[in-house]
């Protein structure tokens, strides 16, 4: 392979030796703009575009910022028939919103049109209950209950019409704080509602710690958000999310799914403050 100089040959020494491999040696922040630069001159070189590519990719999956830096380069070098290994990149860089957003149109010149995007929280189709549905519902489950679909349709109902029974209650707490994960992000809210203030610092202490978590993450930013100025006090970590420049660790099958599970962490994190700001949580 023929590289522009000795100093690219040089760089390219601590990158990875293909696109499947670690990223990092090489993911330090301090590497990133350099990274940049030398994707930039690889691209333009036939000989050395797929490399180029290959380097964008692994950025893509390490960097936030990268898919809106090197899309266009991508596009602007990848040549009249890109490659396997810059429509890979393409395909990659796509999965980031904030590049779809930026460089949808130079997207749409190569033909890529139908790219990933992150998922959002599923609404469609709940199911809408009144006080003497809800109650019904609930007293048909057991006391200590674990799972329960639509619980803030079911619970919504109940506060909006008056305080809950000491049974339905005692299933709410077991709803939201004998187990962590996806019914104790949804839950929290509404023992918030139930309970009051003085029950938010248990509330906050509980979620934070699953804010990063890529299983349940975005059910904790759910409960959070829903929670509105109420939950002020996370927003420095909620933030912190948001402004990190390497992508929180997950765990998937591939690059590109680890990818976008930090891509979904982000636009829930950019929910969660937008609802908490927008409902008098800013200082």
């Amino acid at each position: 392979m023929k590289w522009p100089d000795d100093a690219v040959v040089g760089a390219d020494a601590h990158l990875p030796d293909g696109p499947g491999d670690a990223v990092a040696p090489w993911s330090c922040t301090g590497q990133e703009r350099h990274t940049y630069a030398i994707v930039a001159r690889l691209l333009p070189d036939p000989a050395s575009r797929d490399r180029g590519a290959e380097i964008a990719r692994a950025a893509c999956h390490t960097w936030r910022a990268a898919p809106v830096r090197l899309l266009p380069l991508l596009v602007l070098h990848g040549g009249p028939e890109p490659s396997p290994a810059v429509t890979d990149a393409l395909v990659t860089a796509s999965i980031s919103e904030q590049a779809t957003r930026a460089h949808g149109d130079l997207l749409a010149t190569v033909g890529l049109t139908s790219y990933p995007r992150p998922r959002g929280t599923r609404r469609a189709g709940r199911p809408s209950y009144d006080g003497t549905s809800a109650a019904e519902l609930l007293s048909a489950k057991p006391l200590g209950i674990g799972r329960l679909n639509h619980a803030p349709e079911i619970f919504g109902a109940l506060l909006d019409e008056g305080p809950l029974t000491f049974r339905q209650a005692a299933q709410l707490y077991n709803l939201t704080f004998r187990w962590p994960g996806r019914m104790q992000g949804v839950c929290a809210p509404l023992w918030l509602r139930h309970a009051g203030p003085r029950a938010l610092p248990r509330l906050l202490e509980l979620m934070t710690p699953y804010l990063h978590d890529y299983a349940v993450g975005e059910y904790y930013l759910e409960g959070l958000a829903r929670m509105g100025h109420q939950a002020r006090p996370v927003l420095p970590a909620v933030t912190a999310m948001i402004e990190r420049r390497t992508r929180i660790p997950v765990n998937d099958s591939t690059p590109d799914g680890e990818m976008r599970l930090d891509e979904n962490l982000l636009k829930a994190a950019l929910a969660t403050r937008h609802a908490i700001l927008a409902d008098g949580g800013a200082p």
